[in-house]
């Protein structure tokens, strides 16, 4: 079923837009999960010797782009209603891919945490590329075009960790940064020629009144401020392991050892197993209740984290990783299939929106905290740190979104 208002004519070659969309966003992840995961081992190599002040750096150098992304992505989401979709993820695979490029050319720490920076506010191509799918599909699609651009990202997830560990110990890690900033390169230039977007401008008296009526109704709509909530913990404690990962293996690994490869094919492994578990999540949250999905999963992630602190070899790791991965696959997706039950149709890119924004802050604030943990702790502490904040998820999912998805969903029926 088309859009209201829009000719099925536009709606020709949806399909092999959203094909395209979908291994742009694939591609995409796998370039940034080359590099991203060994930004603490990268920041080695810049001339931080001190473990305490590698942890100090990784943290402030792995939640920097996450602020500027944060506040301009609502910038760039004006944009897009006023130039385009399309226009927006150009501009962010092509603005990524360029300073992930300076990054490998880098000569000391304060100029990668400059570049991470810029990268924040130039790319954000995961909201763009969703934004877009959203707006090209058939309104009877979009729940499995969401399902898709979702995939993707686990698969990239998956995959870039091992080609980055592989390239890092082979050519070295300024080559991987290369290698991303080609891949990201090369997609934009993909999606400029092959995707197609029939596009409709607003004008600025009409987006101002959109602007004001979605304020209004967010207001109203405590059950989804709620779930917002849980996405930016969720981020957050994903994010508190993140900088210190490599570190930690690294610790686990004897002398010549290829730590980069190791921590790349853990990182790659857990991804994998999420993204399995994505996948069986949402099916079995549409039988028994994306709430109850979400609850178990995010309490048996949460237990699977504790013994993590106390592993002796990466093996050991590994399973666990994997185990939890496992559980941590269903709390996004079951947490964004109440977000997209809740939500009218015609808001879906306002809320959208918001649930970057709380990603960023999430992925800003996490590896702060861990780097704070680590460094007045040890490596370890920070596993129960996460166990703790995704303990309070499943406590707060239980306790509150419960009761409110009821309310919720009784005043949508009436």
């Amino acid at each position: 079923m088309a859009r209201v208002g829009e000719p099925e004519a536009a709606r020709q070659g949806w399909r092999r837009s959203l094909t395209m969309l979908w291994l742009a966003q694939c591609i995409n992840i796998m370039g940034f999960s080359a590099v991203l995961p060994f930004l603490p081992l990268y920041v080695q190599e810049l001339g931080v010797a001190e473990l305490h002040e590698v942890e100090f750096w990784a943290g402030l150098v792995g939640a920097a782009a996450s602020f500027p992304m944060a506040v301009l992505a609502p910038l760039w989401g004006a944009l897009a209603d006023r130039y385009g979709r399309k226009l927006m993820v150009q501009r962010a695979l092509f603005g990524g891919g360029t300073v992930v490029g300076l990054m490998g050319l880098v000569s000391d720490v304060f100029q990668l945490l400059v570049l991470r920076i810029i990268q924040g506010g130039v790319s954000g191509t995961v909201t763009a590329a969703r934004v877009l799918a959203a707006s090209i599909v058939p309104a009877s699609h979009l729940g499995m075009a969401m399902g898709l651009m979702q995939t993707a990202i686990f698969v990239g997830s998956s995959a870039g960790p091992l080609l980055g560990g592989f390239i890092a110990d082979h050519l070295g890690f300024r080559a991987a940064f290369f290698t991303t900033a080609g891949l990201l390169l090369a997609t934009g230039l993909a999606v400029m020629v092959l995707v197609h977007e029939e596009f409709q401008p607003s004008t600025v008296q009409k987006a101002q009144k959109r602007l004001r009526d979605d304020l209004r109704w967010l207001l109203a709509m405590r059950p989804l401020v709620a779930l917002i909530v849980v996405l930016y913990a969720v981020q957050v404690g994903t994010m508190v392991v993140s900088p210190i990962l490599p570190l930690f293996i690294q610790s686990l690994t004897g002398p010549g050892q290829p730590a980069a490869a190791i921590a790349g094919t853990i990182i790659g492994a857990t991804a994998a197993s999420s993204a399995l578990a994505s996948v069986v999540a949402g099916r079995l949250g549409d039988r028994i209740g994306h709430r109850r999905v979400l609850t178990v999963c995010a309490m048996g992630a949460a237990l699977l984290y504790v013994p993590q602190a106390l592993v002796a070899t990466p093996g050991q790791l590994l399973v666990l990783r994997v185990l939890m991965g496992l559980f941590m696959g269903g709390v996004l997706p079951s947490a964004m299939a109440m977000i997209g039950l809740l939500t009218p149709a015609e808001n879906r890119g306002w809320v959208y929106g918001l649930t970057a924004s709380a990603s960023s802050l999430g992925n800003a604030t996490g590896p702060l905290l861990g780097a704070l943990v680590a460094a007045s702790l040890d490596l370890r502490a920070v596993f129960l740190v996460t166990a703790g904040v995704l303990l309070g998820v499943a406590v707060w999912v239980a306790s509150v979104v419960p009761e409110a998805l009821a309310l919720s969903a009784h005043t949508a029926r009436s």
